[in-house]
């Protein structure tokens, strides 16, 4: 689809009866089997002693306020961010932030929305704001900012610190045009910081927030970092927009758990938090370079894309392959046990270079080897375009 064409609604695609999954080789899966239960409960046993009795009502809709002092000293800190505690929001996770953002653009006057393509693949909280969805390409240096600019879209969506799925880095020129844009056309983004905490080779870049404080809104979770259980993530909203969050609040929730957000605030602030990432950025970095070095043994033939970082590997499939191989590779596979996703997950454009995305976060390190001669295996076996 053309950069500016208005999305259009196609029929729901069918989806696959679902299986027992020997390899899970699915992206954006954290290994939640390392989540820091000792570390959890103590925090939660801390923020519950010092919780007096009259915060145990409704409270705050935008958050505790103590993790909303902690998350600006740490995104400040860690991620380059301008925020102070009266601008940031608690949520149950990127989802609801997502759909609160869409609804909060919406109120004030946005109507056509730039969105990565291909990119997340459930846009039902965009469309149900009533906002109008259109496709800009990405690349290997994350969304085309000239094509989404040429779209006159008012505000756009986007994965600058690592493009899901593509796993691109939105470069620093365009990174550069896009904040021009954003201050001239009084335009607003929503940053979905996917990932930032997982770079591998080099220090992460700052967040594009730090660039345009005014004009974006920045989103972040724990799902990846610690538990997608846990419910919680948090939106950093440029000052004209706090009024109109505050007025959406209070139509939309009573607030997120209390006592897990002062949990939350206390890894932070004790430097837990910081010492978990670092120990799981070790984990993945070292199963990321064991699947790598089985691909380039059973797949020689195959480039891998994007930069070092995230949970999942980007494999480019061989020139002939069309959107039919690239889903009969995904179907074969999940027929015995190995759950993958290929570009078709994200993406309605049947043309271009097809992929599948190769995720490392739920794996075992002993599974990889196995879970990569059988993707190697399938992946030969649809080696001729299919009619």
């Amino acid at each position: 689809m053309a950069a500016g064409a208005a999305h259009v609604a196609s029929p729901a695609k069918e989806t696959l009866p679902e299986k027992p999954v020997r390899f899970d080789l699915r992206p954006a899966m954290p290994d939640v089997g390392l989540f820091p239960r000792k570390a959890w409960a103590s925090a939660i046993r801390i923020a519950l002693n010092a919780l007096p009795a009259s915060d145990l009502g409704y409270g705050d809709l935008r958050g505790s306020p103590i993790l909303r002092s902690a998350l600006a000293d740490y995104l400040g800190r860690v991620r380059g961010l301008v925020a102070d505690p009266t601008r940031i929001f608690i949520t149950s996770g990127f989802a609801e932030g997502r759909a609160l953002a869409c609804v909060v653009l919406q109120a004030v006057g946005v109507r056509r929305v730039a969105v990565e393509d291909p990119g997340y693949s459930d846009w039902i909280a965009v469309d149900k704001a009533g906002l109008i969805r259109v496709p800009v390409p990405v690349d290997e240096n994350g969304i085309d900012v000239d094509q989404l600019i040429a779209t006159a879209a008012e505000g756009a969506l986007i994965t600058p610190s690592h493009q899901f799925p593509i796993g691109g880095v939105l470069s620093a020129s365009r990174r550069q045009r896009l904040v021009k844009w954003l201050e001239e056309q009084d335009r607003y983004v929503l940053e979905d910081d996917y990932d930032a905490e997982f770079r591998y080779d080099q220090a992460a870049v700052g967040a594009l927030q730090g660039l345009a404080a005014d004009r974006v809104i920045y989103a972040g979770t724990a799902s990846k970092t610690l538990a997608p259980a846990l419910r919680l993530g948090w939106l950093v909203v440029p000052p004209p927009l706090v009024a109109p969050m505050d007025a959406e609040l209070r139509r939309w929730k009573e607030g997120s758990p209390r006592i897990e957000q002062d949990a939350l605030a206390h890894l932070m602030q004790t430097g837990a938090y910081d010492r978990h990432l670092r120990k799981m950025r070790r984990i993945y970095r070292d199963r990321r370079d064991l699947l790598l070095g089985f691909l380039k043994r059973e797949l020689p033939e195959l480039s891998i894309e994007g930069a070092a970082a995230g949970l999942h590997v980007t494999v480019r499939l061989p020139p002939h392959f069309t959107a039919a191989n690239e889903a009969g590779v995904v179907a074969f596979l999940r027929d015995r046990g190995l759950a993958t996703e290929g570009l078709g997950r994200y993406t309605e454009n049947a043309s271009g270079p097809r992929r599948l995305f190769i995720g490392y976060g739920r794996i075992a390190d002993s599974a990889i080897g196995p879970s990569i001669r059988l993707l190697a295996a399938a992946v030969r076996s649809f080696a001729l375009p299919l009619p």
